[in-house]
């Protein structure tokens, strides 16, 4: 098994590694039920959900951890992996 370049390995962790991230951040599913339970059940709808304890909490994460421009990475990546075969 060939491990690819440290760039590469880099790379890729830039182009997953928010994602990671924000799945850790977000917490247990069953967690992320209660908060929008608990929400709804106080009778935050509509435009009244995004002062929801459960929509604050998805909020933030994503505030905190950016997504990065998945588009120019992954052409970085093309680049990065052409010169390899070079």
């Amino acid at each position: 098994m060939n491990i690819p370049p440290e760039n590469i390995t880099l790379k890729l962790e830039e182009l997953n590694g928010w994602r990671n991230k924000r799945v850790e951040e977000y917490g247990q599913m069953g967690s992320q039920l209660n908060l929008l339970w608990d929400d709804i059940n106080n009778g935050l709808l509509g435009e009244q959900a995004k002062t929801g304890t459960w929509f604050l909490h998805i909020q933030s994460i994503k505030d905190n951890i950016e997504k990065p421009d998945i588009e120019a990475i992954e052409q970085e990546l093309q680049t990065l992996f052409g010169e390899q075969d070079n």
